[in-house]
């Protein structure tokens, strides 16, 4: 990604130092079929990334304490999504607190604009849009709040050295106030090899940013005290903050490349520590559960992915003689499948071309959707964010989101304005609360849309066209008809998240055109990249260009410079090529269809599955809920299916299920499948999947036994 302020000083472009480092590491994954995204991978680069952040928090906070304590990471793709969570890690501190003590309100002091644009979009009239209530950005020393304020922030955060100067200027008493919870933001050059000569400032989180691997790749983290993680992920709750679903390998690979280039000295003193991560399982598991993930670490021994170290190509991973179909693909992000072993050499061809990436992306995704601009995101979540963003800047006046119940966009801040779940804001507020659900499958669902649109200030509309999350159901044709209607009368702005459907997911490149739907806004996400370099994108149409230009939004060049990545760009129009020439639209409707025809075959008796959705590659299957098994195991029924899916005889298979839905499974594979791969999996499906509740209870609760065991 491309830095943008005075402190950024590395520039990327198609030719320089940081393509080929960023090339380079991706070699090394395909060449050695590592897996890049792959939730149940014991990823030992992950946890040497753990290990180095946990050391680096330490040293910052030296003077703090007597004692080594645990500082718990947690990985992103950009500093802004680390920051986002940092601050949803600290509004559920303040807000679980049985007597309040501080507010939720946070002050962002941030005097070289490195946070621009977040939560708060300034245009260049002066006027200010708000995505984020209770957020608040101080640039002028002059202009802090005072401690005994009643209005004070109970949150406060350090965006960059430089604004340790205010700390000089009345914000020393906040900052030392025990009540306060506090971020501090660090590039690789505050962190000194000299401990001595460290900036110590006392501090419960520490956000870092993307210096720490020269802007080569998007990757980001925060570590926080071990009290404050051990309070954010009870059991129950253990996944549901994350920003970023799963690790990325390209990533934290080169973050432990970048560190051994720079800092040498720190690789020697943790050298112990991260051979022994790398070479003993056990290990790992420990490093883990203390400083990433705990319920990951239990999920990857249930599952059995500990027994080998996993790699992973086309289709397929293997762990150790056991051959396992990917039906989850990164949650829909892999086209190809696995480690494609011409993608790298691919993508150097690409850059060496010295085009203009970004002008040859804009024009083969205008002639695939329709919409001449766009911008880059690191993520789907934060390509929602931004897509936001540019409809808040252009019409504050109309500041109401009207989203469709069983959407789900993401868990960053700003993205979950259109994630309707409750369970997924637990504690984390104050969130963007202009905003209306609606049940888009409901009976009066259309005259709900029209009474909203005539009672709010309603700007924008955000929907999915297939809910993933929420079920893999397809909107009806007659919302679609009202939403289209109302915007010919109203002056919103139509959103559509592509994110699961688009990038030929469901057949077309995206499917609003294939509904006879041209939206305002769109966005795709991690498949753009097909699994490999963290990139999304916003589009916009000439009409959004148009409402930029008029009112001086500085927002969507700052958004090109700030995400633009030459490898990705490269990386999405190799992929656009290849799709073009090898007619994927036209295989994945057909693979869509032998799909449908095989397992209604499976199911054609209908004894345990209620419903088979086919959208190309995006699938899923609704088993029955009737019955007192089923109703007492609940979610833990569905984790019981897929363990035995996983542990099937002969063709083991990796399925997740609908994180809103769980009784309805999700299959979303690579995008290029052979025919028999079609026929073994839909033969496994229908193996597990008949099988009584009971059954395979029985079999679930005896493999977990032996997988603890072992």
């Amino acid at each position: 990604m491309r830095p943008t302020s005075d402190l950024d000083t590395q520039i990327v472009s198609t030719a320089d130092l940081h393509c080929l480092r960023a090339l380079s590491t991706c070699e090394k994954i395909v060449e050695n079929q590592i897996p890049n995204l792959l939730r149940l991978y014991l990823n030992p680069w992950v946890a040497q990334t753990c290990i180095v952040l946990n050391y680096y928090t330490q040293k910052l906070n030296a003077a703090d304490s007597t004692t080594v304590e645990d500082w718990p990471a947690f990985l992103a793709n950009s500093r802004e999504e680390a920051l986002s969570g940092a601050i949803k890690l600290a509004r559920f501190t303040v807000n679980s607190q049985s007597q309040k003590a501080r507010s939720p309100n946070v002050l962002l002091v941030d005097p070289n604009e490195r946070f621009a644009h977040f939560g708060t979009t300034t245009r260049n009239d002066g006027s200010e849009c708000r995505l984020l209530p209770g957020f608040a950005t101080c640039r002028e020393a002059n202009r802090l709040p005072m401690a005994s304020d009643e209005t004070a922030p109970g949150i406060i955060i350090l965006a960059d050295k430089d604004s340790q100067s205010f700390l000089q200027h009345g914000l020393a008493d906040l900052w030392n106030d025990p009540d306060v919870i506090t971020i501090h933001c660090v590039s690789a050059s505050d962190i000194s090899l000299d401990a001595s000569q460290c900036q110590n400032l006392t501090t419960d989180i520490v956000v870092f940013d993307e210096s720490f691997v020269d802007y080569d790749v998007p990757v980001a983290a925060f570590s926080a005290r071990k009290l404050l993680f051990d309070q954010w992920r009870p059991p129950r709750m253990s996944m549901f903050h994350s920003t970023t679903f799963q690790p990325n390998t390209l990533t934290t690979m080169h973050f432990m490349s970048c560190v051994e280039r720079r800092d040498p000295e720190t690789i020697q003193v943790l050298k112990q520590d991260l051979d022994r991560v790398m070479n003993n399982v056990a290990a790992r598991h420990d490093l883990y559960r203390r400083l990433y993930s705990p319920s990951l670490s239990k999920l990857i021994t249930l599952s059995g992915f500990d027994r080998a170290e996993p790699t992973a190509a086309g289709q397929f991973i293997s762990v150790g003689p056991k051959r396992i179909f990917d039906g989850v693909a990164g949650v829909a992000c892999s086209l190809r499948g696995h480690n494609p072993a011409t993608l790298a050499a691919e993508i150097r061809e690409t850059l060496s071309r010295e085009v203009d990436l970004p002008a040859e992306v804009s024009s083969c995704l205008e002639k695939l959707t329709g919409l001449p601009f766009h911008v880059p995101a690191v993520s789907g979540a934060s390509a929602v964010e931004h897509a936001l963003q540019i409809a808040f800047s252009i019409q504050p006046q109309l500041p109401h989101v009207l989203a469709l119940r069983g959407g789900f966009s993401g868990k960053t801040l700003g993205s979950l304005t259109g994630t309707s779940r409750e369970f997924y804001k637990t504690s984390i507020g104050p969130l963007y609360s202009e905003v209306t659900y609606i049940d888009p499958f409901s009976e009066s669902a259309a005259d709900d849309l029209r009474k909203a649109v005539a009672q709010k200030p309603v700007g924008v509309i955000q929907l999915e066209l297939i809910q993933g999350v929420g079920g893999v159901r397809s909107l009806l044709s007659e919302v679609l008809q009202t939403i289209t209607e109302l915007r010919e009368r109203h002056s919103f702005l139509l959103f559509v998240d592509e994110v699961q459907t688009g990038m030929f997911r469901t057949g077309p490149f995206i499917r609003s055109l294939d509904v006879g739907i041209r939206p305002d806004l769109l966005t795709i996400g991690k498949g753009t990249s097909d699994a490999m370099f963290p990139l999304a994108a916003t589009l916009y149409s000439q009409r959004v260009r148009n409402e930029l230009d008029r009112c001086h939004s500085a927002l969507a060049p700052w958004l090109k410079r700030r995400f633009y990545s030459a490898s990705s760009y490269a990386t999405l129009l190799n992929t656009l090529k290849r799709a073009e020439a090898e007619n994927w639209s036209d295989r994945v409707r057909r693979q869509g269809e032998m799909f449908q025809q095989q397992l209604s075959d499976e199911f054609s008796d209908y004894r345990n599955v209620a419903d088979v959705r086919v959208f190309g590659m995006l699938i899923g299957i609704q088993l029955k809920r009737s019955g007192a098994i089923r109703r007492v195991l609940g979610r833990n029924l569905a984790k019981l299916y897929s363990l035995a899916l996983l542990n099937h005889p002969t063709s083991p298979l990796l399925m997740g299920f609908c994180q809103y839905e769980p009784h309805i499974f999700k299959l979303t594979p690579g995008l290029l499948m052979q025919d028999d791969d079609i026929r073994v999996v839909t033969q496994t499906i229908g193996d597990v999947l008949n099988r009584s509740p009971l059954g395979i209870t029985f079999d679930g609760l005896r493999t977990i036994r032996r997988n603890k065991k072992l």
